[in-house]
């Protein structure tokens, strides 16, 4: 069993002691668990994802059947992963306009 203390210690004082635990218990916390934010920005929406490649939902939909863009379900939503969309835009490669700048 644990031993209780008890001394007077001023307001200002226990109110800091308090503080420093909290935040460095907050940044633990942090540390472990992946952010929001960050889980927001590796996956993308259908609509996310064709405003960006400026598609239709349906051209979208056409990329996703035929395997050009691949789509991960969740309950009723398709997410794009961000990096695999990017990857899916490759330069077109043509002789046709090899000599202009």
């Amino acid at each position: 069993m644990e031993t209780i203390i008890l001394h007077s210690t001023q307001l200002k004082d226990f109110r800091s002691l308090i503080g420093d635990v909290v935040a460095e218990k907050l940044q633990e916390f942090k540390k472990g668990e992946p952010s929001p934010t960050k889980l927001k920005d590796d996956y993308l929406t259908r609509k996310e994802v064709s405003h960006l490649l400026r598609i239709s939902l349906s051209t979208l939909h056409y990329y996703t059947k035929n395997g050009i863009l691949r789509g991960y379900r969740i309950g009723g939503r398709i997410l794009y992963k961000k990096v695999e969309v990017q990857n899916a835009v490759m330069e077109i490669q043509s002789t046709k306009y090899k000599g202009r700048v």
